[in-house]
Formats: structure tokens, sequence, C-alpha cells
């Protein structure tokens, strides 16, 4: 039971400073308080704060050299498919950079979405297209019903794990976790603004595409269809994200 508490205070304890590091809430030398100081902050001992930093710099959120105080990567580095939710809770002070992360990690979300459907539409066989279709009118009838609650995010995202094993494509099946731990970090900001009628519509465009087998449909007018959905929720946290999206749209 003390090894449990122990485990949890230091996770505690390495997320707190992985807030930290994210914000860019340290000095602009980057340089972290010493473990000294950050014990004396926490209310624990030494070796609690070595461990947390030890796990940050295995993550390279930070770097450790004999002798010197712990150093904060720069920002560009420190932001991760997993902590960018992180980054994302600054957005109220109308910050461009996150509200630029943002619209990368939709863009990099709707190019694995085409590329999945599409490789599976014309690559599976008839049964694995069938649960691809079956996960699409899932969603498609999650988001008609929707309540408010958006609990189809989950319906989404089971749709790109289906379609990564149906297309065969491993690694995709792995960015489609990383993607969703990504979401569910940001989703007390994303999730009430996702707009509920546009997915049902694409979902809807999408598994009629399935149906026919046509690959071309889905590589050419999903992606506008998507880009539409991303858009509305960059357009209601900041109209530069907005423009930035539609400068880059996927395809």
């Amino acid at each position: 039971m003390e090894n449990l508490e122990r485990t949890k205070l230091v996770a505690h304890i390495e997320n707190e400073l992985e807030r930290m590091v994210a914000r860019g809430a340290h000095p602009q030398t980057g340089i972290l308080p010493s473990e000294r100081k950050l014990a004396r902050s926490f209310g624990v001992a030494r070796g609690t704060i070595r461990e947390a930093l030890l796990r940050l710099s295995a993550r390279g959120l930070i770097v450790r050299r004999q002798g010197t105080q712990a150093r904060a990567v720069t920002l560009d580095r420190a932001v991760t498919l997993e902590n960018l939710g992180v980054v994302l809770h600054e957005l109220e002070r109308g910050r461009s950079e996150q509200l630029h992360l943002l619209a990368g990690y939709f863009e990099l979300k709707r190019e694995t979405t085409v590329e999945l459907l599409v490789r599976g539409c014309e690559h599976a066989s008839n049964e694995e297209l069938a649960r691809v279709e079956t996960a699409c009118f899932e969603l498609r009838e999650g988001a008609r019903w929707d309540d408010g609650s958006h609990r189809w995010v989950e319906q989404e995202f089971e749709l790109l794990r289906t379609a990564a094993m149906a297309a065969e494509r491993p690694g995709h099946f792995l960015l489609v976790q990383s993607l969703e731990r990504a979401f569910w970090g940001m989703a007390e900001v994303v999730r009430p603004l996702l707009p509920s009628e546009a997915v049902r519509h694409w979902s809807e465009r999408t598994q009629s595409w399935l149906f026919d087998r046509d690959g071309d449909a889905l590589r050419r007018e999903l992606p506008p269809l998507l880009l539409a959905c991303d858009a509305h929720v960059l357009g209601r946290l900041g109209p530069a994200s907005r423009a930035d999206a539609v400068s880059h749209p996927t395809g």
C-alpha cells in the first residue's frame, strides 16, 4: 500500500511539472527550480522529486546533467499528442501557438481518417468492410440522436480503429490510439464545440461510399466534409485558427 501511494504521489508531481513545462511556466532560461526547492514546494522528500524528474527526462521533456539543475526543453519539443490538452488549457489567453497546434491535430486526424477509409474501401474483404460500415452507421446514429453530451466521439474513434484493422495498417492503429488519448486530454476545451449534425452528415455519406466501394468519392469528397467540422470548432476558439485550417485543406 505504501509503494502504491508513493507511485501515485510521483505521478501527481510528474503531471504538475509536465504542465509547467508544456505551458512554458518557467524562466526564459528554461532552468527549473532545484530539487530542494521543488521538494519544499510540493511538501515531499527530494527523492520523490528526483524520481518525477527522471520520468520527465526519460520522456524527453527535460534535460538533466550531473551537477546542474534540470532544464525544460523548448515548447515546440515539449508538446506531444498525449499532452496537447495541457497546452490547450491556455486557449483562454488567445495564444496563437495553441490554436496552431490544435489545427495541426485536426489536420492529422483528417488525413488519417481519409487514408484508412479509402484503403479499407479499396482493399478490405467484404466481411472486413462490412464491419467498417457498421461502425460508420453507429457513429451516424450516435450523432443523429446526440443529447448534447457528444458521446458519439467514442464511436468515431472506434470507426477509425475498425478501419485501421480492415486496412491492415497496425501503425495507423497505434496512431489512432494516440489521437484518441490526445482528444480526451483536451475534451474539456473541444468537446462542447463539436458539431453533431455535421458529423452525422459526413458519416452518412461515408457509409454510402463504403457500401458502393467508391474510393474515389471518399478521396475527393470526404476531406472537405471533415474540414467543415474542424473549422467549426477552430472558428469558435479563434478566427485566426479557422483561416489557418482552411488554407491547409486535407488532400
